[in-house]
């Protein structure tokens, strides 16, 4: 693993050995861990008090996934919040998103790929793993049919944590009309940003129908 400069961090599971791991796998890799929670409870006077520049909020003890985010949005301020997630729907993935999370990662996600995902996500981007949708069946087929081919593969680059400039590089087009798509693809989705263009389209399982000529964005650099 190579080793990075990266921001301080606080682990909250319920499984102490998780937390362990966790701390063990991103201060090799240069993350300062600065603290651990078992429970949603206590997570909004730690970050309070310790200011990380991200949580990895896991499985907590007292609260689901949003419920424990909008705590910590409501009683705390961290630069930015990833989930560790088992399984959820893509209505809960919307919803999440919502709420202004940088990542939703699968629990099952390989040490290389957390430590890059957390670095992305510490520098602005929003990463949203590929195998959370895996399994999940489309709600509706009718906005599909409104995006263009290209507007499709921009949404998937943007659901990789791509930014304007790289999208405009892996699809050779200018970032005037990266910009342009983008416009199009928040028109059509009734979205007005990023998150809810990405929410949207989770919600209505737009994102397991993108093909997949283009590829998915890798986690590292």
């Amino acid at each position: 693993m190579v080793t990075q400069a990266g921001p301080s961090v606080v682990v909250a599971d319920v499984v102490p050995l998780v937390r362990a791991g966790l701390a063990a796998v991103l201060s090799t890799a240069g993350f300062r861990v600065v603290g651990d929670a078992s429970c949603a409870a206590d997570l909004p006077d730690l970050v309070g008090q310790l200011r990380p520049g991200v949580v990895v909020l896991g499985a907590v003890a007292d609260l689901g996934p949003a419920d424990a985010v909008r705590r910590l949005r409501a009683d705390a301020s961290p630069t930015c919040i990833v989930l560790l997630l088992n399984r959820a729907s893509r209505a809960s993935l919307a919803e999440l998103l919502s709420l202004d999370v940088e990542g939703l990662l699968a629990r099952s996600t390989q040490p290389d790929a957390l430590v890059a995902a957390l670095g992305k996500a510490w520098r602005g981007e929003r990463i949203v793993d590929p195998a959370l949708l895996a399994d999940d069946r489309p709600d509706d087929d009718s906005e599909a049919t409104a995006l263009t081919g290209r507007e499709r593969e921009v949404l998937e680059l943007l659901s990789g944590g791509q930014s304007n400039r790289e999208i405009a590089a892996v699809l050779y087009i200018s970032l005037p009309t990266v910009k342009t798509h983008l416009a199009h693809i928040y028109a059509k989705l009734g979205a007005k940003n990023r998150n809810e263009a990405l929410g949207r389209a989770m919600a209505l399982g737009l994102l397991g129908k993108l093909p997949r000529s283009v590829p998915r964005p890798p986690y590292a650099e």
